[in-house]
């Protein structure tokens, strides 16, 4: 299994490149990738056009530059090879590395999708390189979401409804900080 973390985000709210900003000692990047280490052979993070600064980060493919996370994960699909891929949005650096142990436990031939807080978490998830396909049509058709790609998934409850909180603005950081 390949992971993926998805930091290519614009951070129009956050107004600074998100997956720069740090918490305990490393940035949110760093974080979602020693997330995934556990469960994943590689991590691959989609960054900003322009911001890769490591071999490990890409740039979404030029043709689905700017179409949010499907071409992010579209990406790393085509530039790596795998029968499964481990999502990890970047903006939720308190999902611990247990939640993707659970997700592959559960793994059999269609997506595997947290959920928590009364919502299905389609960036923290695990897709079946079938996929690819169909995330490539939806894109052609210029859709960004992934949630309605997942009519036919295994979804994974989890009561900590702090692990899946996504910070979007200052003041989501701020009070992830005060967390400490």
């Amino acid at each position: 299994m390949i992971g993926i973390v998805l930091a290519g985000g614009q951070s129009r709210r956050f107004g600074a490149p998100k997956w720069q900003a740090r918490y305990e000692d490393a940035s949110f990047e760093e974080r979602a990738r020693n997330i995934l280490a556990t469960t994943t052979a590689t991590q691959w993070s989609v960054v900003p056009a322009g911001q890769s600064t490591t071999p490990y980060q890409l740039e979404d493919d030029t043709e689905w530059r700017g179409m949010g996370p499907i071409a992010g994960i579209v990406t790393v699909m085509r530039h790596v090879t795998s029968d499964w891929y481990a999502v990890c949005a970047c903006d939720t650096p308190l999902v611990p590395a247990s939640v993707y142990e659970r997700l592959a436990m559960e793994r059999r031939d269609q997506p595997v999708v947290a959920y928590a807080d009364n919502r299905i978490h389609p960036l923290i998830a695990l897709y079946p390189r079938a996929m690819e396909s169909q995330f490539v049509a939806a894109l052609h058709r210029g859709e960004r979401a992934v949630m309605p790609h997942l009519t036919e998934a295994t979804i994974v409850s989890f009561e900590e409804r702090d692990w899946f909180k996504n910070v979007n603005t200052p003041n989501d950081y701020e009070a992830l900080l005060g967390r400490k």
